[in-house]
């Protein structure tokens, strides 16, 4: 399948126009219009019905746009390593993850990284999971550090690590004096913690009710030294991991373990099932999974 036939289809189906698509790239809307008969024509299926409000994208056009981008990336990606002037050129690596790993794996997973691969720029970047898994699927990142439950028939997974989730109370607080929390426990008082942009979060709301909690959710927040700062300001009990709530804890605060040694999040290096990687990728999968074993952070 030609790429500039696909490259063509994509810019119709994110502005709905021929003749902004054709703007775009460069070319008339005949052109254009050929394009998609051509492709229409390769596919055996119509992509586009056309109102008075533009072109719809029919079925197919939905289904053809979920992994159009996906080839497109794969070809710039071998015509850029078989690029002469690009040989010995930096190779940028996009990767996601979800809010804490970074402070979790340190500086020193990138440094050690750049000192084995200097030819390799990362870029990294923190997101709620749901997105991270629509930059996945459209190519738009090589990998993604997600925790569990991971998709696994479109994904592939390595294991990095699991933490921990402790309760943040204010020193004064009732619960400030237990060396240990049950759910129960958080009867009565308002919750802070990571929201529903989270795949943990219904599991958790579900692992409390079976607990006994009949959480009263004061705020849900992707940054975890606000859960730590409501809790020291008596807004409520924070729910962070442990090693978060200790970076951003002081003397005000208490941190206290659950008594459910299951509340954990297990963290994974994922990709793309299938998807052929460059030298770039295949040494960042490798160092990843050699520097993890080598250095094992502390399961907190």
């Amino acid at each position: 399948m030609d790429e500039r036939l696909l490259s063509c289809f994509v810019k119709v189906y994110e502005l709905g126009s021929i003749h902004k698509a054709a703007e775009k790239i460069f070319v008339t809307p005949q052109a254009v219009s050929k394009m998609i008969k051509k492709l229409e024509d390769e596919l055996g299926r119509s992509l586009f019905t056309r109102s008075p409000q533009g072109l719809n994208p029919t079925v197919y056009a939905h289904k053809l746009y979920s992994t159009a981008n996906v080839i497109i990336s794969e070809c710039s990606r071998i015509k850029s390593e078989f690029t002469e002037e690009n040989i010995n050129a930096v190779t940028t690596l996009h990767i996601a993850t979800t809010y804490g790993v970074p402070k979790y794996l340190t500086l020193q997973f990138v440094t050690d990284f750049y000192d084995t691969c200097p030819d390799v720029h990362l870029d990294l970047v923190e997101y709620p999971e749901y997105p991270i898994y629509d930059m996945l699927q459209s190519g738009r990142v090589d990998f993604a550090f997600l925790p569990q439950p991971i998709d696994l028939i479109n994904y592939e997974a390595d294991f990095c690590f699991s933490h921990d989730f402790r309760a943040i109370v204010h020193k004064d607080h009732p619960l400030a004096g237990h060396s240990i929390i049950r759910y129960p426990d958080l009867n009565g008082y308002p919750i802070i913690l990571k929201g529903r942009d989270f795949s943990l979060y219904p599991h958790n709301i579900t692992r409390f009710v079976k607990g006994g909690l009949n959480p009263e959710i004061l705020l849900e927040i992707s940054d975890d030294s606000l859960i730590v700062e409501a809790a020291r300001q008596k807004r409520g009990v924070g729910i962070s991991a442990t090693f978060l709530a200790e970076e951003y804890a002081d003397s005000q605060v208490r941190i206290i373990p659950f008594e459910d040694e299951t509340f954990v999040r297990h963290v994974f290096l994922v990709h793309r099932r299938g998807q052929k990687m460059s030298r770039a990728q295949e040494n960042f999968r490798n160092f990843t999974n050699s520097w993890i074993e080598k250095n094992k952070p502390q399961k907190s």
